[in-house]
């Protein structure tokens, strides 16, 4: 099932490469890294079996697309909430708080959805099992992340959200009571596009296991076979 968990990804690394070009069309750096990225994103789906090294030069192209991506994203947030880049353990200012927020609520859809399919969220083709990690949620979020990002982004320049509404501890950068009223009023929209979006890959990931349980699967006897002289005839009883 190589191949499914590469796809997988893939299918992140160019839906963030696509989102990030549409908030940055304005930051022409932004947009060339992240072309760059996703033309060598494609070519390792190119050949009919994929690369020894595959999962490898995919995270090392992951990893660099996503510094160009927040790189840019840093340029279109308003200056004054001082995002210089992704950093989650813990957030440090409220762009990374909102990110964490909603990259956590999108995780927790997305173990539901799973149950609800039948599938074990645990097991996942491009993150590896891992002891208290779901996995496989963790392969389906990565291509809606953006869709959290996007989210994020209008908050913070349609202030809705301001950095009044955040508030600093040693434990991190927190949203506020008053500012997650606002958030979780915006969020509902988006979860049930999230959810529809979650089905639809998660469709596509049963639909795939069933193929490759088919492919593997041994030939049935022939029933028109003749009897062996193992086998019982019914005449002897």
């Amino acid at each position: 099932m190589q191949r499914e968990g590469l796809d997988l990804q893939r299918q992140g690394g160019e839906e963030k490469g696509e989102g990030g070009q549409q908030l940055g069309s304005q930051t022409l750096r932004f947009g060339q890294a992240l072309t760059s990225a996703r033309r060598q994103l494609r070519g390792l789906g190119d050949t009919p079996e994929p690369r020894p090294d595959a999962v490898e030069a995919l995270r090392g192209l992951e990893g660099a697309g996503a510094a160009a991506y927040f790189e840019g994203f840093a340029e279109l947030l308003p200056a004054r909430l001082h995002f210089n880049g992704r950093k989650r353990r813990p957030p440090r200012d409220p762009a990374n708080a909102l990110l964490s927020l909603g990259y956590t609520l999108l995780h927790a859809e997305a173990v539901l959805a799973l149950y609800g399919a039948g599938l074990d969220p645990f097991i996942g083709f491009y993150h590896a099992f891992d002891f208290g990690r779901e996995s496989l949620a963790c392969d389906l979020v990565e291509p809606l992340r953006v869709e959290v990002d996007q989210h994020a982004l209008m908050l913070f320049r349609s202030e809705k959200l301001r950095p009044e509404d955040f508030s600093s501890t040693q434990s991190g950068c927190l949203l506020g009571k008053a500012g997650r009223a606002r958030f979780y009023a915006e969020w509902e929209a988006l979860a049930a596009r999230l959810r529809k979006l979650l089905a639809e890959s998660i469709s596509d990931v049963a639909n795939a296991i069933s193929a490759a349980g088919a492919a593997g699967a041994p030939c049935p006897a022939d029933s028109t076979a003749p009897a062996t002289d193992t086998e019982v005839d019914d005449d002897d009883f």
